[in-house]
């Protein structure tokens, strides 16, 4: 018996030697990639990505790495590989605006992916300038907030105004990444009390006239000059310029804007001069600013990007030092100087939003800023968007004389129902000069579209100049029927 089962217990153990091994099909083994994947510091969630532009992603990863982006606006996937220095990009063609929240991704083998959220499609507008540009909507010292800063805020409900504010970096030459953090944020009562009051109500009136999602890039420093934001090639390439600007500028262009010119953008704003107001001869910033202008389009190659800006207030910075205060009332180099501002238009693609009705006389810094955002939008709703909204004030045309009066023509379509802010009384700032070219204050009436201006008796005749609000302080009450201010303006050009 024990032989019978030993003789069986053999049998099996040979079977089992002849079965076939099954198969093991070995696991391929992932060795992980150092580093990680991420994108240009102006990529983020809630960021606005320009309409109608390719949208150029870039970052940086691993050396050599292959990357594959991902946008949900687009089935594609959009292929990249990093440079030896571990920097990539592509480019994904321009669409159409959209509010409906999108995703960005980047991702490698081996690599978490990189992945922007909430991204909406519209326009993207860079805002810059001085102290009048950065001042925010809150109460935040030393400015004591925008007019009603708090119900502002409690209605700031804007979740397709989205805003990025650029820390103070001057550089001694172009840098292409920001070295201080930047954040996109989206408008709300929570986020609104910090950004620039301007570029807020510049987005606001931009936003709900044309329903799409509105990006601002607030580029700005308190009390800087328009030489520290030209590119330095434009300093340089002018005569002028170079004898007078020349040196140790361009900082702010360097740290500021220069990291900015591979975002599609829709244009600039630009609200700036303070700085520059004694510039002599006040021409020169008229040269300095249209070469500004000239230099940011080349950096940024997009074509001729629209550049809307703001005419300086009325001040008076002797204002507490005369008796009454309220400083010399016949001092005109603000005049002139915002006569150098307004000359900028020649320039293709550019307009000017005129504030000589919000002014303060012993404040820079008007706490009155929504109509000057307002205009700004006024100016691109017009010239960039084609829509037909009155973007200017009365401008001045021409004069007739007879005898002691004169009668003073506007430009066509920008003075119709000529009136005063609330049907008040005519702020007299008005002045003739005869043949003695002695400028006297004139008595001055609306009728109709035009201005009727009455010389005083003593004024040698004939009337060879008017000028209006051509001082340094006039806060002015003369309007259009869509509440815009009549432009300061001289008809001479005498050097006095």
């Amino acid at each position: 018996m024990k032989a019978r089962w030993f003789c069986v217990v053999l049998l099996l153990f040979i079977l089992a030697g002849c079965k076939k091994k099954e198969e093991v099909t070995p696991v391929k083994k992932v060795t992980p990639v150092s580093g990680a994947i991420s994108f240009s510091a102006l990529l983020q969630t809630n960021m606005v990505v320009q309409r109608d532009k390719p949208f150029v992603v870039s970052g940086k990863s691993p050396a050599k790495l292959k990357i594959a982006v991902n946008v949900s606006w687009n089935t594609t996937t959009f292929n990249a590989v990093a440079d030896t220095g571990g920097n990539w990009s592509v480019s994904v063609p321009a669409t159409t605006a959209n509010a409906n929240p999108q995703t960005v991704m980047a991702k490698a083998d081996g690599l978490d992916a990189a992945i922007l959220t909430n991204v909406v499609i519209g326009d993207v507008w860079v805002c810059s300038g001085q102290s009048n540009m950065v001042y925010p909507v809150d109460s935040i010292s030393p400015f004591t907030g925008v007019l009603n800063y708090q119900a502002e805020i409690a209605a700031a409900n804007y979740p397709s105004i989205r805003m990025l504010t650029v820390q103070e970096d001057a550089e001694a030459s172009p840098i292409f990444n920001f070295k201080l953090p930047v954040k996109w944020s989206v408008c709300s009562p929570a986020t609104v009390g910090t950004m620039s009051a301007i570029a807020y109500y510049f987005a606001q009136k931009l936003n709900t006239s044309l329903n799409i999602p509105i990006g601002v890039v607030i580029s700005a420093v308190n009390g800087s000059y328009c030489q520290d934001w030209a590119n330095v090639e434009a300093i340089a390439n002018d005569p002028i310029l170079a004898q007078n600007y020349l040196g140790g500028n361009s900082t702010f262009y360097d740290g500021m804007i220069n990291p900015l010119i591979n975002l599609s953008i829709k244009g600039f704003t630009w609200y700036q001069g303070e700085n520059n107001q004694h510039d002599e001869p006040p021409s020169n910033y008229t040269l300095l600013n249209s070469a500004l202008i000239k230099g940011w389009r080349t950096k940024f190659n997009q074509g001729t990007l629209p550049f809307y800006y703001v005419q300086l207030t009325p001040f008076a910075e002797d204002y507490n030092s005369t008796t009454p205060p309220g400083g010399d009332l016949t001092a005109d180099y603000l005049a002139l100087f915002r006569e150098a501002q307004a000359n900028i238009r020649a320039l293709t693609g550019t307009g000017m939003a005129v504030t000589m009705d919000v002014g303060e006389p012993d404040n820079h810094h008007p706490r009155n800023k929504k109509p000057v955002g307002d205009r700004l939008a006024l100016l691109a709703l017009n010239y960039t968007y084609g829509q037909t909204v009155q973007c200017t004030g009365p401008q001045y045309a021409s004069f007739s004389a007879n005898q002691y009066t004169a009668t003073v023509n506007f430009v066509a379509g920008t003075a119709n129902g000529l009136s005063t802010i609330s049907n008040a009384s005519l702020n007299q700032f008005f002045f003739v000069a005869g043949t003695d070219q002695v400028f006297r204050q004139g008595v001055a009436k609306i009728s109709g579209n035009t201005i009727i201006v009455t010389a005083p008796q003593g004024t040698p005749l004939p009337i060879k100049a008017i000028r209006y609000a051509f001082t340094n302080a006039p806060v002015t009450n003369l309007q259009n029927s869509s509440g815009l201010p009549a432009e300061p303006f001289r008809t001479d050009n005498w050097n006095f």
